[in-house]
C-alpha cells in the first residue's frame, strides 16, 4: 500500500513592509485639521495662514509651524525663552514630563474662535479685546481650566494663547501670559 504523500510545508510568510512611521503624537494630533468656519469673512492671506496654522498644530509639525512663523521674514512674536526657537520651545512645552502643556491643541482651539480686528491685524480669541464680554470668555471654556477664566474674567486679563496674523498673512503674534 502506498504512503499517503507528505504536507506540503506552509507558505512562507509574506514578506515584510517597512512599518509606516508612527504617527505624531502632541496635543492637537486628535483635533480635526479642518477650521471652523468664521461668522465675519477674513481676507484670503489670513484665511490661509489660519489654516495652514492649524493643518501644521493638528500634524505635530514643529518645524512646519516655525517656517509659518518665518514665512515673511523672522517676525512672529511668542512667548517664553527669547533665545529659543518657537518650534523648540512649543516641543519642550509639549513634551515636559512632570507638566506638559497643550500648547498646540490650544493655538488650534483659539484659532477656531471668533476673532477681532485691530488695525492690520487680526486677533484671536476675542478675550483678549479691550471691552471683553463674559460671552468672549465662556467661548475659553473647555480650553482653558474653569478657575483659570473665572480669574481672568475678574481682572480683565486674558493672559492665554492669542494669536495675530496681518492683513497680507503674516503670523505676528503666539503669545501667553501677561
Amino acid at each position: 500500500m502506498p504512503t499517503p504523500p507528505k504536507p506540503a510545508p506552509p507558505p512562507a510568510p509574506p514578506a515584510s513592509k517597512p512599518s509606516a512611521p508612527a504617527a505624531a503624537s502632541c496635543s492637537a494630533s486628535r483635533l480635526s485639521p479642518v477650521p471652523k468656519p468664521t461668522v465675519k469673512p477674513l481676507p484670503p492671506a489670513v484665511a490661509s495662514m489660519r489654516e495652514r496654522i492649524i493643518k501644521a498644530a493638528v500634524a505635530c509639525d514643529y518645524a512646519g509651524l516655525q517656517k509659518l512663523g518665518d514665512e515673511k521674514g523672522p517676525s512672529v512674536r511668542f512667548s517664553y525663552d527669547p533665545d529659543q526657537d518657537m518650534a523648540t520651545t512649543w516641543r519642550i512645552q509639549e513634551e515636559w514630563k512632570d507638566s506638559p502643556q497643550p500648547v498646540l491643541a490650544r493655538l488650534v482651539h483659539v484659532l477656531n474662535l471668533p476673532f477681532y480686528q485691530e488695525g492690520n491685524l487680526y486677533w484671536w480669541p476675542t478675550a483678549f479685546r479691550e471691552g471683553a464680554t463674559d460671552a468672549d470668555f465662556a467661548l475659553l471654556k473647555g480650553i482653558y481650566p474653569d478657575e483659570m477664566i473665572t480669574d481672568m474674567r475678574k481682572e480683565k486679563s486674558y493672559i492665554g494663547m492669542r494669536v495675530g496674523i496681518s492683513s497680507d498673512g503674516d503670523w505676528q503674534a503666539a503669545i501667553q501670559g501677561d
